[in-house]
């Protein structure tokens, strides 16, 4: 268990592997549990969380390679970069793109959009409020988690560096 500890707050892909499941086991227990649905937004910071478990799943396997260490930075700053963006559509400082809106054109027959209704995955509107635990948004909870994750990763990754 010691070795582990250590592990985790010496190497960016121990610590990225822990950090970036617990993301995705809080988000899906969110969506199947508690019955949230995830905007396009949201389901995009998924893939980020696991292109980071992957990357570090990569940079425990080959140690050696800086290469994994620098990816995991980089999706990082991608996963904070969708939510930050997701912050801001919510609080209305840009405009929503046509993922993010409830509405959207019809563009199809009467017939056609009925099945695409009835097929479609139900998503959230990413500019509509999300619930709130301890008077901070649940986008803003993820901004927050993401930022943390950059700055830890990137901190591991120069003190790696600096060994």
């Amino acid at each position: 268990m010691k070795i582990i500890f250590k592990n985790t707050f010496d190497s960016p892909s121990y610590f990225a592997l822990i950090f970036s499941t617990l993301a995705l086991i809080v988000a899906f227990s969110l969506e199947f549990i508690f019955n949230l649905i995830p905007c396009h937004l949201c389901i995009l910071q998924r893939y980020g969380y696991i292109a980071v478990l992957l990357f570090a799943i990569l940079g425990i396997k080959y140690k050696k390679k800086n290469i994994f260490s620098i990816l995991l930075v980089i999706s990082f700053m991608i996963t904070f970069s969708i939510a930050l963006w997701h912050k801001g559509i919510e609080a209305y400082w840009w405009s929503p793109t046509a993922e993010c809106v409830e509405m959207s054109i019809n563009t199809a027959t009467f017939q056609e959009e009925l099945d695409k209704a009835n097929n479609e995955k139900l998503t959230a509107a990413c500019d509509q409020p999300s619930p709130v635990l301890f008077n901070i948004s649940l986008v803003e909870w993820s901004l927050l988690y993401s930022l943390l994750g950059l700055l830890s990763v990137s901190f591991l990754l120069v003190k790696k560096k600096n060994k």
